[in-house]
C-alpha cells in the first residue's frame, strides 16, 4: 500500500467503526448476562480513537509531515484492541469485584439459565418450576432490569484510562516536533544500544523494589522506561535493516538477528519475575510492528506473521478452560505445559472472554 495519508485515514476510520461495533457487542452481551456496561466509557474510547483518526490530517497539512504512517496506524490498531479488552473486563462485575466474585458469577449464570428456560422450555416445564406458563419466546432485554453501571461522568473523564492516553498523545506531538530535526535523529541512531542498556536499570530496579508490580499508587514503575527502550530498539533496527535483508529462505542471518533477539528478551526478565504478562504482550506487539516495518522482503514478513500467529495460538490453547479443551482430541495434552507457565490471572481473563460459551443444559438447576 502506498504511503498516502488518505489511505491510512480510511484505515483509521475503519478501526473506529470496528471498535464501535465491538463495544456495542460487549454492551449487548452484558445485557444478556444481566448487567450493564458504561456507555460513557464507550463514548470516551471512541472519542479518543476518532481524535487519533483525524490527527494525521492535521500533521500533514499543518505541520507538513511527509513520513511513513505505518507505525502510527499499527499503534492506533493496538490501542483500539487494548481499549476493547479493557471495556470487556473492567465492566464485568465478576472481574472488578474484590470480595463478591463468586456472587457476581452466580448472578450471571442464573440470568443465562432463566433466558435459556424462557427460550426453550415448554409451558408445562415452566409451570412445574414455579415460573409463568408462557410458550417459548425470545428474551426481550428491554423489559429486564440489569445491574446498572456505576461510572459517573466525572469518574470517566478524570480516570487514569482517560488522562494517560491524553498525556500519551501530547507526548507524541512533542516528540514529533523534536524528531523532525536531523541532528536528533542521528544522535538516536548512533546511541540506540546505549539507550537500551540505560533503560534496563529502571526496569531491574522496579522488579526489585515494587510491591506486586506497583509503585506510586497504582502505577507500574517501569512505565517511563517503555518509550526510551523502544526508541533504542527502533534506532538499532534503523541501522541494521539493510543487513536484515540478507536472508536464506526468508530467515535473516543469525549474526544479524541474534543480537536483536537478545536485546528484545532483556526487558522480559523483570516482567516474567513479576508475572506481568500484560507488559510482555505490549512489548512483543511493538517489537513485531517495528520489525515488520524494518524488513523489506515479503518472505521475511511472512515468516514473522506466521511465527506470531503460532505463538498466539499456543498461548490461547493453553489458557482455554478445561471443559473446552476436553472437547478436542489431544488438546489437553498440548495445552498442559503452557497451562503450567501461564499465571491464573491470564487464564481467568480468557475464561471471562469465553463466558457463556457452553449453553446451560436442561438438567441445570436454579
Amino acid at each position: 500500500m502506498k504511503n498516502r495519508t488518505s489511505s491510512h485515514f480510511f484505515i483509521l476510520v475503519l478501526i473506529v467503526i470496528v471498535t464501535a461495533i465491538s463495544h456495542y457487542s460487549i454492551y449487548y452481551g452484558a445485557l444478556i448476562r444481566g448487567y450493564e456496561t458504561s456507555p460513557l466509557t464507550a463514548f470516551r474510547n471512541l472519542g479518543l480513537l476518532s481524535f487519533l483518526a483525524v490527527l494525521p490530517i492535521f500533521l500533514k497539512h499543518v505541520l507538513n509531515f511527509k513520513g511513513n504512517w505505518t507505525i502510527y496506524t499499527a499503534a492506533v490498531l493496538l490501542f483500539s484492541i487494548g481499549l476493547t479488552i479493557q471495556y470487556r473486563l473492567f465492566s464485568d462485575p465478576e472481574y472488578t469485584s474484590r470480595k463478591e466474585k463468586a456472587e457476581a458469577r452466580q448472578e450471571k449464570i442464573k440470568t443465562l439459565q432463566l433466558h435459556y428456560i424462557q427460550e426453550t422450555y415448554s409451558p408445562e416445564k415452566k409451570q412445574i418450576m414455579g415460573l409463568p406458563a408462557t410458550p417459548p419466546s425470545p428474551v426481550d432485554l428491554s423489559k429486564e432490569t440489569p445491574r446498572p453501571a456505576t461510572d459517573s461522568l466525572r469518574e470517566v473523564l478524570f480516570s487514569g484510562n482517560t488522562v494517560n492516553p491524553l498525556l500519551g498523545i501530547l507526548g507524541m506531538l512533542i516528540a514529533f516536533l523534536f524528531i523532525r530535526r536531523d541532528r536528533i535523529l542521528d544522535l538516536l541512531q548512533k546511541n540506540g544500544f546505549l539507550i537500551v542498556l540505560l533503560t534496563l536499570g529502571p526496569l531491574i530496579l522496579a522488579a526489585i523494589t515494587s510491591r506486586a508490580g506497583k509503585a506510586l499508587g497504582n502505577m507500574t514503575p517501569w512505565e517511563p522506561a517503555k518509550i526510551p527502550f523502544l526508541i533504542g530498539f527502533a534506532a538499532i533496527l534503523a541501522v541494521l535493516y539493510k543487513n536484515l535483508a540478507r536472508t536464506y529462505w526468508g530467515l535473516p542471518r543469525a549474526k544479524d538477528v541474534v543480537p536483536l533477539i537478545v536485546m528484545a528478551i532483556l526487558p522480559f526478565v523483570p516482567f516474567f519475575v513479576l508475572k506481568d504478562f500484560g507488559q510482555m504482550m505490549v512489548f512483543s506487539a511493538v517489537y513485531a510492528t517495528l520489525y515488520l516495518v524494518a524488513v523489506r522482503r515479503l518472505s521475511q514478513r511472512f515468516v514473522l506473521i506466521g511465527s506470531v500467529a503460532l505463538i498466539l495460538g499456543v498461548l490461547i490453547v493453553g489458557a482455554l478452560p478445561v471443559n473446552t479443551q476436553e472437547k478436542i482430541p489431544l488438546l489437553p495434552t498440548l495445552a498442559g505445559p503452557v497451562k503450567k507457565v501461564l499465571p491464573d490471572r491470564i487464564q481467568q481473563r480468557f475464561h471471562l472472554w469465553l463466558d457463556g460459551f457452553d449453553p446451560p443444559t436442561q438438567e441445570t438447576k436454579l
